[in-house]
């Protein structure tokens, strides 16, 4: 969703940001400008402004890399008679800042508004192989003066920064937000229905990274039930390219009591070569069930050859060390996710800590000293068989009760947690007595 990191915001200079001063009229230091129909006056002298004016909305597709997957896009300010345009980019952060980790990992990410010569953001973008699309607002020229002054007094730097949320405050729904008001909540008001086959952010994450495992499967551990809510198109846009799609959709007034479409002209400026998105999520609950099947064989058929000492057991301790250090790490990052941090809103109340939660770490500690002592191996099997009891209740109640929809997490997790449980019994006593009964039966020989 990002034009820039380090090097890309460098591009931000004095020279670019005079630019696109001009852009609005004069007015009070650090004044808000009202929107629309709040000063008849202002009002007045934006209509003057507004008819050399062109808004538009630049759309980008899906780029190479993970966080450019998501698209991107920008309110672009045009002055078709001094022959300046602006193109303003919500998308802003800095990999290299000091706090850029200790933020991201507790949801308190920042980006900043930059404003940008809109031919060189074009052609950065265009370079990377990213499809463009350019529609033009059909506004009034009141509502084109505003919406220039509104955004360019977030170019500021007292009010360029906001806190970056994934869902509900991104680069995309500061450009839908800033349209809204110059309309006076006309765009809310008509993407304030849920589609026939609704999206969810669960579904969306998914689809845009679907291939690429890890963040795959890492959403769908971390989003809890908000994350499956049926979405409004409102709610839709903060993906650029479902932004440009419903902005295609919407009417206006055409200030003679009919209506209008309110994107005047759509353009596509380029096409990638690259493969775009699909426009659904593809399923991976057969690959999920499949991995959770042959993982749960595999611990089964290990569990019936370890009555006796050998490879057997010490292969299945190892594994079942693994999966509840992993399992219980995971369990932990995610309880502190969902409750201490600004995540909570989408990873809190996850059914998924039913099935990775920290008593697991009990269990890889078991695990890992089982071989030496009777209680520790003992331990072992009755956290196997709790944490197979929670992960069918895990089970139950995300999908009766919850509405949650982490399919694909259960459906690894759920075999595994039942055959450790199962084959665990079979290995509550250690492989060979412990160090000191050995030494206790060597003096008594």
């Amino acid at each position: 969703m990002a034009f820039a990191s380090a090097c890309v915001a460098a591009r931000v200079s004095a020279v670019t940001l005079a630019i696109a001063l001009c852009v609005a009229a004069p007015r009070p230091l650090g004044a808000q400008p009202p929107p629309p129909g709040v000063d008849a006056a202002l009002d007045a002298a934006r209509a003057v402004r507004g008819a050399s004016l062109e808004v538009s909305v630049l759309t980008f597709a899906n780029g190479e890399v993970l966080w450019e997957r998501f698209g991107h896009n920008a309110l672009v300010v045009s002055d078709t008679v001094q022959g300046r345009s602006i193109a303003y980019n919500w998308g802003v952060f800095d990999f290299e800042s000091p706090d850029f980790l200790v933020r991201f990992l507790t949801g308190d990410t920042r980006y900043w508004l930059a404003a940008y010569p809109t031919g060189a953001m074009f052609d950065a973008y265009v370079a990377e192989d990213r499809s463009a699309r350019l529609q033009v607002l059909a506004l009034t020229d009141v509502q084109k003066a505003a919406l220039a002054e509104f955004v360019e007094w977030q170019s500021l730097e007292e009010n360029r920064y906001y806190r970056y949320d994934y869902y509900l405050d991104n680069c995309s729904t500061r450009v839908r937000d800033a349209i809204d008001r110059a309309l006076g909540g006309v765009l809310a008001s008509s993407l304030s229905n849920v589609p026939m086959a609704p999206r969810t952010w669960r579904e969306e994450t998914a689809r845009v990274t679907d291939g690429d495992w890890p963040p795959y499967a890492g959403i769908h551990v971390a989003l809890g039930r908000n994350a499956d809510r049926a979405l409004t198109r409102w709610h839709e846009a903060f993906l650029p390219g479902l932004l440009a799609d419903h902005l295609a959709t919407v009417q206006v007034g055409d200030g003679a009591g009919g209506v209008r479409p309110l994107v005047a002209r759509d353009t596509v400026l380029f096409t990638a070569t690259r493969a775009p998105l699909p426009d659904r999520a593809p399923s991976r609950l057969g690959a999920a069930i499949a991995l959770g099947a042959a993982l749960a064989t595999l611990i089964v058929l290990l569990g019936q050859r370890s009555g006796a000492p050998g490879i057997a057991r010490g292969a299945l301790r190892t594994l079942a060390f693994a999966w509840y250090l992993v399992a219980g790490l995971l369990g932990t990052a995610l309880l502190l996710a969902g409750t201490v941090t600004k995540h909570a809103a989408y990873m809190g109340t996850n059914a998924t800590l039913a099935q990775v939660h920290p008593v697991l770490l009990v269990g890889a500690v078991c695990a890992l000293f089982a071989g030496r002592s009777a209680r520790l191996a003992r331990g072992l099997g009755r956290v196997a068989m709790i944490s197979a009891v929670l992960s069918v209740a895990g089970l139950v109640i995300g999908a009766a009760f919850m509405g949650q929809r982490s399919w694909v997490v259960v459906a690894v997790t759920v075999p595994v947690h039942l055959a450790l449980a199962m084959a665990l019994r079979h290995v509550a006593s250690p492989a060979s007595p412990p160090a000191v009964e050995r030494r206790a039966e060597a003096r008594a020989a």
